[in-house]
């Protein structure tokens, strides 16, 4: 009789994120907030898993050198990402992160990885240079998979950016792009783009899990609703303006905007379009589910988004029976594929904007039929069990392995 005892695959994923667990570990001298919550919500799938054994590199904000320790059978490994000693962020006036390449985020990950000496590394997004820039160094050494979570060249404000750290994250992620062939992909639209980067890729369709997001019953406050990262390339600037348009035959239109970001010059902004009564600033809340609580108070959620693969505020507005009013850009698109279930308008018209925002403000029929459809598209789309997640991923390391050895 063979007793031997499979060996596990040894896997590192190479990310960055952080949560409140993460933090009581390692003690960073500052929290922060919660990074990449798909991270977090993925790895309870390898949990005390006799799979794989499961290594997880990441680099943290304020913290002195590496951190190290163990959780539920997966091993963590953290290296602070900004000034050696202190273990500061790098300032703007002196950044030698830039200046050497980052090259303590390469010795840091590299000495990690060598010593775990893995079967594959698993990169989680090209596009951040806090982790992406190190797995270069890993070419023909280890078998490499790299999940796609945005394509920052795609986006306009950034390839038209001429900042130093910006200029460098986009030539980074184009070289992991030309450098690598094996990627994991989420929707049609990135497979597309992937292959327009590199037209050898070898494409690996697989999911992020999602958190479960209850359905909540509320009355309704506000007539819009915005949460996302406030920033201009979100859209928040153009949805001021499409509220400004219709304030003309609407005065009591409300919106209300939630999340982290500079706000000071958008509610100036607010204040000479009009609209500064018409606009609950929220701020940033402290956890998804008070945002989700907030959010269902509004009618409609509207994210004027320039460039995206499909954002989390769209799927969560969709499994909280919110209807959508967006752009067209990324994969949106796709959740209309056999109805039309959000409603887009073309990039940039902030009249066509106010226009189907007063439409569906004007319809409750519609916006019921739409968050009814919404929300049955979401469960299609979005609603992959853990079992699927895993395999996908599973069957992802297996083919990336083979290939690498020549099997």
């Amino acid at each position: 009789m063979n007793n031997s005892v499979k060996r596990k695959l040894k896997v590192v994923w190479l990310c960055g994120f952080s949560n409140a667990i993460v933090q009581e570990k390692i003690r960073p001298f500052k929290k922060v907030g919660e990074i990449a919550p798909w991270i977090t919500s993925l790895i309870k799938l390898f949990e005390k898993n006799d799979t794989i054994e499961l290594h997880i590199v990441s680099p943290h904000q304020w913290i002195y050198g590496k951190r190290k320790f163990e959780l539920k059978g997966i091993r963590y490994y953290f290296f602070n990402q900004g000034m050696p000693v202190l273990g500061r962020n790098w300032p703007s006036f002196f950044p030698l992160d830039l200046w050497t390449n980052h090259y303590f985020v390469k010795k840091h990950v590299s000495e990690i990885i060598y010593e775990i000496n893995p079967d594959i590394i698993h990169l989680h997004g090209a596009e951040n240079t806090f982790h992406s820039n190190a797995i270069l160094q890993f070419k023909n050494k280890y078998p490499v998979f790299i999940t796609v979570q945005g394509i920052l060249s795609n986006t306009i404000y950034a390839s038209k950016s001429k900042h130093l750290r910006t200029v460098r994250r986009i030539k980074n992620e184009k070289m992991i792009y030309k450098t690598f062939k094996h990627f994991g992909y989420r929707t049609e639209t990135m497979g597309k783009d992937i292959t327009n980067l590199n037209p050898y890729a070898k494409l690996h369709w697989h999911n992020y899990p999602m958190k479960k997001i209850e359905l909540i019953k509320s009355e309704k406050q506000f007539d819009l609703v915005y949460f996302a990262r406030i920033t201009k390339e979100k859209g928040i600037e153009d949805l001021l303006k499409a509220v400004a348009i219709i304030k003309k035959t609407k005065k009591n239109i409300s919106l209300c905007v939630i999340g982290a970001g500079k706000t000071d010059e958008l509610k100036v902004l607010a204040n000479k379009l009009n609209i500064g009564q018409n606009v609950y600033w929220a701020g940033f809340l402290p956890t998804q589910k008070d945002v989700h609580k907030m959010a269902s108070t509004a009618r409609i959620t509207v994210l004027p988004v320039y460039s995206e693969i499909i954002s989390g505020t769209i799927v969560e507005s969709l499994f909280l029976k919110l209807p959508v009013i967006a752009y067209d850009v990324g994969s949106i698109h796709e959740v209309n594929k056999e109805d039309e279930i959000i409603t887009l308008v073309p990039r940039g018209d902030v009249q066509r904007l106010s226009h189907a925002i007063i439409g569906l403000l004007n319809d409750e029929n519609q916006r019921e039929k739409k968050a009814d459809m919404g929300y049955k598209r979401a469960k299609e789309m979005f609603g992959a069990s853990n079992d699927e997640i895993r395999n996908q991923l599973l069957k992802a390391y297996e083919l990336v392995i083979h290939d690498f050895h020549g099997k």
